[in-house]
């Protein structure tokens, strides 16, 4: 047995060691959301990371300081003409993303670039149509939907229902619907498709949303968006409603179902028998464990995004499930939510 063991902790090592990234790599942007969710997975794999592309010459000398791997530069235009460097990682100010990706889709070079990729739907129009005639692929940093929970639920959802509920507290520092907003609202998409209609009730701020949907393939949902409680309390609960089973997702901590009873000559069955109620946990980040499936980074989908761009750029099989042009239906009921 000890031998067994032995050899699959080899088998797991050799697989980390063997797997050699080779195409250099660029980093624009280095704020705190860089430093904590993106930067130790880049780490991890073992990335070629040749340049960080910050705006002042002064903290690119910095940069040469802290990452003695890779070059500090304020040059975008030096880093785009380096034919040695395949994918380019941005995670700058969302009012500069538009530009920057433009930049380096013309330049044909790979693009993970966090969200928000535009301001407008005008612009997300435009990159999609640069794409086109780009030899990079764009990959938007919508880390949701490449979370295990998530890619454990991805299925025919057709004639369920869901409630989502997706509450923060005040965010004064930026555009909620293209910050916060823009997770919840993909996913949906993501999960059940594009809709068929929708009923929107907003307070006048924005603060608080409520979002009624009826998707093309007949699931029915409702959203409640707000940024109108508090940080320490922040929660976000999605419950699906299928014909046999009830999933629910808490905080991408936790994935669990129960059965849904039958009727029996149209009585539920559990109003006579009364059944054991079942609440089943399909998936759970486990604390003890220190794996990397139990690190927050792994289960709320950072790792498997990075990874999924890692693998575009080195010409490995990847999924890309945050296209630009995935990006279409949730921009545009943003433009809907802002205008009514």
């Amino acid at each position: 047995m000890n031998k067994l063991i032995e050899r699959f902790k080899n088998y797991r090592k050799r697989k980390y060691l063997t797997t050699i990234n080779e195409k250099g790599y660029a980093f624009v942007g280095l704020g705190m959301h860089s430093l904590n969710n993106l930067l130790p997975v880049i780490s991890y794999l073992r990335l070629n990371l040749k340049y960080i592309v910050t705006k002042s010459s002064k903290n690119a000398k910095l940069i040469d300081e802290a990452f003695p791997n890779s070059m500090g530069t304020n040059d975008i235009d030096k880093v785009l003409g380096d034919n040695h460097i395949s994918g380019i990682f941005i995670s700058s100010n969302p009012l500069s993303h538009y530009e920057i990706v433009k930049k380096a889709l013309k330049a044909n070079k790979n693009v993970f670039v966090e969200k928000p990729p535009c301001t407008s739907l005008e612009e997300l129009e435009d990159l999609i149509e640069i794409e086109k005639k780009s030899e990079g692929t764009c990959v938007v940093g919508l880390q949701k939907q490449y979370a295990p929970f998530i890619q454990h639920l991805k299925k025919d959802f057709k004639n369920s229902s869901y409630n989502y509920r997706f509450v923060t507290g005040s965010y004064p520092e930026g555009d909620a619907c293209l910050d916060l907003y823009i997770h919840p609202l993909s996913l949906v998409f993501f999960l059940f498709g594009p809709l068929e209609s929708c009923n929107i009730i907003k307070t006048k701020n924005m603060e608080t949303v409520f979002l009624q949907f009826v998707h093309s393939n007949k699931s029915i949902g409702t959203l409640e968006l707000s940024t109108s409680y508090s940080w320490q309390n922040a929660t976000e609960k999605l419950i699906i409603n299928t014909p046999r089973k009830i999933y629910e997702i808490t905080d991408s901590e936790e994935l669990t179902y129960v059965s849904k009873s039958r009727n029996m000559f149209n009585i539920p069955v559990e109003k006579i028998w009364s059944p054991v109620n079942k609440n089943i946990v399909l998936q759970k980040r486990n604390n003890f464990n220190s794996v990397l499936q139990n690190n927050q980074l792994y289960s709320n989908g950072y790792f498997t995004e990075i990874e999924t761009f890692i693998n575009i750029c080195e010409c490995r099989e990847a999924a890309n499930n945050s296209t630009l042009s995935s990006c279409l239906e949730t921009y545009k009921l943003i433009d809907k939510i802002k205008n009514m």
